[in-house]
């Protein structure tokens, strides 16, 4: 070989090699923007969107090689690429670039693999099959173009597409276009998860908002509430007081009339029945202050020893008058083995008279109403009363105090308003209660006390 050739050759590896060198230097600086762009995507709210990634992946190809235009594609919901961001020149034709974008875009859709276009190209081989994108690219006023397919784990999501008037200047830039690729899949990836994320967290800030909202709503509802029940407690303490005073008037004068006076039968059934009206008020009024004592939270627990069997054998006797008026037959089954309770006994007895009132009262003539106890453990006791009355078919609105319907016939009964106290001086003695249909049609109730305070 000739010194010349020699030489010749020489330069020849001398200028690849410098050229080789250039490039990895532009690839590396390429490599250190693109980790500052994670930085900035990480930290910074500037980046944040899929758009703002595609835009900053743009404006980088741009700047390093000076290109013409830079389009990105990306796969949207209904699995068609679709146009995320573009950037020209400021001279350049924006639609004429996205007619030719939109053409390649839809080659490497259908395809799924890389496009070349170059009009300096004179390669008939490389030619064949091209002639639709030269013209685009003539009518554009453009002389190459490169439509790069994005893939993540072998699935194309998208397209980077680059066209240019200096073919020179896209040849150069082939590797860094390929380079980029797939960087911008993680951040565009990373930007929808930071969205999603930050679309959770402004969710859960509304949430917490309305939340606190809500809960200054409940606290002014509740005060209101407070200042009601307060007025009527003391509506009912005066009313019960300004009802009472004449009523002992009226009851009192009614038993010396029928005790000491001779009365026609006619006058003595007057009697008879102002006396019964006037009791059966005076009850009413003492069951509206029980219900206004118990929702203020003033009982007060009397707690002794005494025999539960006694008990419900006074009660069953202090409801005899009223089931004898309604031909019902009060049943009471207890055996030898019952023993003390520790309780308050006069609370109790009320509960007791409750229920056994509302169970007469719903009972029709000739109907046997069955009250027992049985041992559940040596720490818990249960009155179980049945009747033969109607079954119920709402049992969820028995210890509901206020009907919506009032004041009509379905409004709440005096009987009625004595079991919600009767639930609520079983809740203030430890115990509990259930409501079951019996097998004979009828209403079941189960009372559950403990012997010992805190028992059972």
């Amino acid at each position: 070989m000739s010194k010349q050739a020699t030489d010749e050759a020489a330069l020849a590896v001398g200028e690849k090699g410098n050229d080789s060198d250039a490039r990895r230097s532009e690839l590396q600086a390429l490599s250190a923007e693109v980790v500052d762009l994670f930085y900035a995507q990480t930290f910074s709210p500037t980046v944040s969107t899929p758009s703002d990634v595609c835009a900053a992946f743009s404006e980088m190809l741009l700047r390093h090689w000076d290109l013409c235009c830079i389009i990105i594609y990306l796969r949207d919901e209904t699995g068609r690429l679709v146009q995320s961001a573009i950037h020209t020149h400021e001279h350049f034709d924006h639609e004429r670039a996205q007619e030719v974008g939109a053409l390649l875009a839809s080659t490497v859709e259908s395809a799924g693999r890389e496009l070349q276009v170059w009009l300096d190209e004179r390669d008939p081989a490389t030619l064949e099959g091209q002639t639709q994108y030269r013209r685009a690219l003539e009518r554009a006023g453009l002389y190459a173009g490169v439509a790069m397919p994005i893939h993540a784990r072998g699935t194309l999501v998208g397209a980077l597409i680059a066209v240019t008037v200096y073919p020179e200047r896209l040849r150069a830039a082939l590797n860094g276009i390929r380079f980029i690729a797939a960087p911008i899949v993680i951040a565009v990836g990373n930007a929808r998860r930071g969205a999603a994320l930050h679309e959770q967290h402004d969710r859960i800030e509304h949430l917490v908002e309305e939340l606190q909202q809500r809960s200054r709503d409940l606290e002014e509802a509740n005060r209101e509430l407070q200042r009601v029940a307060r007025y009527r407690s003391l509506f009912l303490a005066r009313m019960t007081h300004e009802l009472r005073t004449p009523l002992t008037s009226i009851l009192g004068f009614t038993e010396i009339l029928l005790d000491h006076e001779d009365l026609s039968d006619n006058q003595r059934r007057y009697c008879d029945k102002i006396q019964s009206s006037g009791m059966q008020l005076q009850s009413s009024l003492n069951q509206l202050v029980d219900l206004s004592r118990l929702e203020a939270g003033q009982t007060e627990l009397f707690l002794h020893e005494f025999s539960l069997r006694q008990a419900l054998r006074e009660s069953c006797t202090a409801v005899a008058r009223l089931a004898q008026k309604q031909d019902v037959r009060v049943e009471c089954q207890y055996g030898q083995t019952i023993g003390t309770i520790v309780s308050d006994e006069g609370k109790l007895r009320q509960v007791l008279y409750n229920f056994l009132a509302h169970a007469i009262g719903r009972s029709p003539a000739g109907a046997t109403i069955t009250v027992r106890i049985e041992t559940l453990s040596p720490l818990r006791y249960q009155i179980i009363i049945e009747d033969e009355g109607e079954k119920l078919l709402d049992m969820s609105r028995v210890f509901e105090p206020v009907d919506i319907d009032a004041p009509t016939e379905q409004a709440t009964t005096m009987n009625e308003l004595g079991l919600v106290i009767a639930r609520r001086l079983i809740d203030a003695l430890g115990g509990t209660v259930a409501l079951e249909s019996a097998e004979k049609g009828g209403l079941r109730v189960r009372i559950e006390l403990p012997a010992r305070p805190g028992k059972g």
